[in-house]
């Protein structure tokens, strides 16, 4: 079976990495004749990304290609192992970039009609914008580029010149002649521009060129709503294009009714016509959205946090990958959304898998917390010569080093950065998710409580300032809108002391986009009513009641516009006095705060994983800027907690004595430097890992 994940756009790339973590677990399987999970053998990985330099990108890439490094020693050792079964074929599309037009404008340059209905179709800045840098949430561009690209794939192909997708077709054709089941999924947001307009377009080109083998081609997508939001835009939306959270919704709500309207779903194996044999949707509800600590809209510095849905995302697109969808299985071409049956995000939210992802997942954390606290610091005094019989653990694997040569030396230590690398990224991305499980699906901070209760303080009092200023003096409504403006006003300073001045500098941002979203969504209520009272106006026969009713209704809409435009002024006002202010400076932020904590949680211990992101930190620094106290403290403090780290209904018995004591009783049959390596880190996996049958 050929299986095969087209990764589209950032937030594609983003759920390209979790897969990689996915095989690591051996998360990635098909059910063997006794009901036992098999790791799959091998899945194909293609990225898909206009804005090449793209960081959450980049990071996948360097991810599969440390995995697969690793995955390969043991598998050339013959090596025994827990994970890192699954083969990963990663590529990344270049489509031929350096050779295609670069904008909308270069596009159309020598092409006058073209050129004038782009004018027509697109905004000056839409125009210009460089592909890549990425759509910029505007998939009506990645429509045009998509659509050139995909027409000159047979072009390519004629010519001779290599084309990555050009070359997985090629495999899924050699697959299908040979009577194999091949299985794409696509996956990738439909709120943004890459993914909306990559997804269908792809989509529709692979079921076209497939449609005479549909009975050994399945198509799949795993679509994501919207799930965070971004900080506000400080740039001239004239100027440049702007991402803003307000638009995520409508941006998906246009895309499902496309999908829904074009019948992207087939309706079962009879239907010729539906492009997708499967659709997961994944998306979370405005209140559990996370505003994303750094936000960039593309380039090297896109390289945003790792969040629980994308982890989701992995287990759809493995649950796709071993699900039949022909025949018999028909039944299984469907719609899937994710059902949530616990309160918090825990190891029971996989369902059936809750138990091979926290032994799975939480072995792999532990050994890279293992790993930085206790086991690397020693590998990188051998690599210097220390001699390995010294230490218990270390003999039996390299006790031969001193026996390699210069070239054997120089791969082993070449394997242990590979290792130290895949540790580090998967840590940091366990990290990530910690670090943004939405706040309704984790135990509240106090301080996050305490930010609630500050929006909800200020609301009350930009409400009753607007009102104050359109209300007359000297009446009774004027006198309580006094009083509540005084009460608002004691309990926003007395908040703003306690969640400092730079997350109140947030809420005053949070606020302005909010007072801005309400009073656009206001304009078109008001113009839409303006149009009902003028055509009911133009005929003869209205009811003078209906009309009056109208008009009525026209200028209750017309004073609320005007008070949320002004509560937009003061909203506005307020942001620059604060940032005069200089309020961060004056009102620090709360210790937990500044010190960057994560967030207690019901997957892994809070404190401990608190002291891992610490010790990573001072890993990643340069030697000079290292802190040894630090280090020291943060190794004690994850040795001492080891079996705590995972949180667990029943108590876990792989102790750090445990896994050191494993790895001293560890066998190594190669001492070639993969053979030591593979053994070393087989180990390891074990001496961490919970037994499957607990």
């Amino acid at each position: 079976m050929g299986c095969y994940v087209l990764a589209i756009g950032g937030t594609g790339n983003k759920i390209l990495e979790s897969i990689v973590y996915a095989a690591a677990a051996d998360a990635l399987y098909t059910t063997g004749a006794e009901g036992n999970p098999q790791p799959l053998e091998a899945v194909h990985l293609l990225s898909v990304d206009v804005d090449s330099a793209c960081g959450n990108t980049t990071r996948a890439g360097r991810a599969a290609d440390a995995y697969e490094q690793i995955r390969a020693v043991f598998e050339e050792s013959a090596q025994t192992r827990r994970g890192f079964h699954t083969r990963l074929h990663y590529r990344r599309w270049n489509m031929n970039l350096s050779r295609r037009a670069t904008s909308v404008n270069q596009m159309t340059q020598n092409h006058p009609d073209d050129r004038l209905l782009a004018h027509a179709l697109f905004s000056a800045t839409e125009a210009s914008l460089e592909y890549s840098e990425g759509f910029r949430g505007h998939p009506d561009l990645g429509v045009l580029f998509f659509s050139d690209l995909l027409a000159s794939l047979e072009g390519l192909r004629a010519a001779g010149q290599p084309d990555e997708m050009n070359t997985l077709l090629d495999r899924m054709d050699s697959e299908i002649a040979a009577g194999q089941q091949v299985k794409v999924i696509l996956c990738g947001s439909i709120f943004g521009g890459t993914g909306a307009s990559g997804i269908p377009a792809l989509a529709r080109f692979l079921h076209e060129r497939f449609r005479d083998r549909l009975d050994r081609f399945e198509l799949a997508s795993l679509l994501m709503l919207p799930y965070y939001k971004v900080p506000p835009s400080s740039h001239n939306e004239e100027m440049e294009i702007v991402v803003k959270s307000a638009d995520f919704p409508d941006k998906a709500r246009t895309a499902l009714e496309y999908y829904g309207m074009t019948a992207m779903l087939r309706s079962g194996e009879e239907d010729r016509d539906g492009v997708f044999d499967a659709m997961y949707l994944l998306g979370l509800p405005p209140e559990a959205f996370v505003q994303t600590r750094i936000y960039s809209t593309g380039s090297q510095s896109q390289e945003n946090d790792a969040h629980m849905l994308e982890w989701i995302a992995a287990r759809c697109i493995g649950s796709f990958l071993r699900t039949p969808m022909r025949g018999r299985d028909a039944h299984n071409m469907d719609c899937y959304y994710y059902q949530w049956h616990t309160p918090d995000f825990c190891w029971l939210s996989f369902d059936a898998d809750a138990q091979l992802y926290r032994i799975g997942y939480g072995g792999l954390l532990k050994a890279a917390a293992l790993f930085f606290s206790e086991l690397l610091p020693t590998l990188r005094t051998l690599i210097k010569g220390r001699d390995p019989r010294r230490i218990g653990w270390c003999a039996p694997y390299f006790a031969g080093v001193d026996r390699l040569s210069a070239a054997g030396e120089d791969e082993l230590e070449k394997l242990l950065s590979t290792l130290e690398r895949f540790f580090a990224f998967f840590a940091d991305w366990m990290v990530q998710v910690t670090r943004t499980i939405p706040p309704t699906m984790r135990p509240a901070r106090e301080e996050e409580t305490l930010a609630e209760d500050a929006a909800a303080a200020y609301r009350k009092l930009i409400q009753s300032r607007a009102r104050l200023q359109m209300t007359g003096d000297r009446t009774p409504e004027y006198e309580a809108l006094l009083e509540t403006r005084a009460a608002a006003q004691s309990d926003c300073d007395r908040l703003l002391r306690q969640i400092g001045g730079e997350s109140w500098l947030e809420l005053l941002y949070t606020a302005q986009q909010n007072c801005a979203d309400d009073l656009r969504r206001q304009d078109r209520l008001v113009a839409e009513q303006e149009e009902a009272v003028y055509l009911l106006a133009r005929q003869p026969s209205a009811p003078a009641v209906e009309l009056r009713r109208k008009q009525e209704r026209l200028d209750a809409l017309r004073l609320l516009r005007d008070e949320l435009a002004l509560r937009l002024h003061l909203t506005d006002e307020d942001a620059r006095a604060a940032l005069q202010a200089e309020l961060p400076i004056h009102y620090p932020a709360p210790a937990s705060v500044r010190r960057g904590e994560l967030p207690r949680n019901s997957l892994l211990d809070a404190e401990l994983m608190n002291a891992l992101h610490r010790l990573l930190k001072q890993h990643h620094a340069d030697p000079a800027e290292q802190d040894a106290g630090i280090m020291n403290r943060c190794s004690l403090q994850l040795q001492k907690g080891l079996n705590k780290l995972v949180l667990s209904p029943v108590p876990d018995r792989r102790t750090t004595a445990y896994a050191i004591a494993a790895l001293g009783g560890g066998v190594c049959r190669s001492q070639t430097p993969g053979g030591m390596l593979a053994a070393f880190a087989a180990t390891l996996l074990a001496g961490v890992m919970e037994d499957r049958s607990l």
